[in-house]
């Protein structure tokens, strides 16, 4: 019993308290609000991820680059060349000399040119591995030997040789990028090169076959197609979609030609390795002629 001022004594009221559950039909409109919210922010966040994974990977392609104009600002302008730095004898010496002999052209491999480059500290181990790589053989090279290093004549040792870029076993590097040979050697393998060149990028399927369903697809393709970072000579980076982008041109003295970055092409007579056209691949090995030497080639879907 409890009293009021009005009506005096009354009878306690029962807790009028009603708890309310959700029906079948409002748990439905729930969950398909929840759908519609899930739908929209998936592939929003999505999105996101590969956009800051592509520029992540643009300002490694953009690093590396960098890292080669400023080795070249202090060798006549050359990028990093690994047959300039270990040389073959000296033919008058008779023997190996640091800054002495003819060049050893065969020691121009992709490999090299890295190892050599990050020896110097153009570039860490980690640059040169795309945080977006899809192939299980490419990893950072964690156990970098800086300590092998030896410029004397008993030594001769520049870089650590262990640095690889098979891709079948086990590569240490995540960018094609134009071999230092033939041609393109003496005009792009520079930092005066042409500023429309393309020096290095993500990789691409083999010799460009765009018939090919690659395993570079999934770089940042999503698996359906080649896109990439491409990095020209003037140290911008472009996102390309093509193979062929718009402003890759091979010209010579007999015309020019759309350039395929990761195929051969030539304007006249039969394509071959030597050219100067822009070609990104990986080069493991070089071998025979120095001029004309046999190349290795690095591809993931051999």
């Amino acid at each position: 019993m409890y009293r009021t001022k009005k009506y005096g004594f009354q009878t306690r009221a029962r807790n009028s308290t009603h708890r309310h559950a959700f029906t079948l039909i409002e748990l439905l409109v729930v969950m398909s609000i929840i759908a519609l919210l899930l739908s929209i922010l998936v592939p929003t966040l999505g999105r996101a991820r590969w956009v800051a994974m592509v520029r992540k990977d643009a300002s490694k392609v953009k690093a590396i680059h960098q890292g080669w104009v400023s080795w070249a600002a202090g060798d006549e302008e050359r990028f990093p060349t690994p047959g300039m730095v270990d040389r073959l004898a000296d033919p008058v010496l008779g023997r190996e000399v640091k800054g002495r002999g003819p060049e050893d052209m065969l020691a121009n491999s992709s490999d090299n040119i890295h190892s050599l480059s990050v020896m110097q500290n153009l570039y860490s181990t980690d640059v040169i591995v795309s945080d977006s790589e899809p192939n299980g053989s490419v990893f950072v090279m964690d156990d970098y030997d800086f300590d092998v290093y030896d410029p004397t004549s008993s030594g001769d040792t520049y870089w650590d040789e262990e640095f690889d870029c098979d891709l079948q076993d086990e590569c240490h590097v995540s960018y094609a990028s134009i071999p230092a040979l033939g041609a393109r050697k003496p005009l792009q393998w520079k930092s005066s090169g042409s500023t429309d060149y393309a020096v290095i990028a993500n990789r691409g399927p083999m010799f460009g076959d765009m018939s090919l369903i690659s395993k570079t697809f999934d770089i940042h393709g999503q698996g359906r197609s080649w896109i990439g970072n491409v990095c020209w000579q003037d140290n911008h980076v472009s996102l390309e979609e093509t193979m062929y982008p718009e402003s890759s041109i091979y010209r010579t003295s007999d015309g020019q030609v759309p350039d395929n970055i990761f195929g051969i092409d030539c304007v006249t007579g039969v394509c071959n390795f030597y050219g100067g056209d822009s070609w990104l691949v990986l080069v493991s090995e070089l071998s025979g002629d120095p001029l004309e030497p046999n190349l290795t080639l690095e591809w993931d879907d051999e």
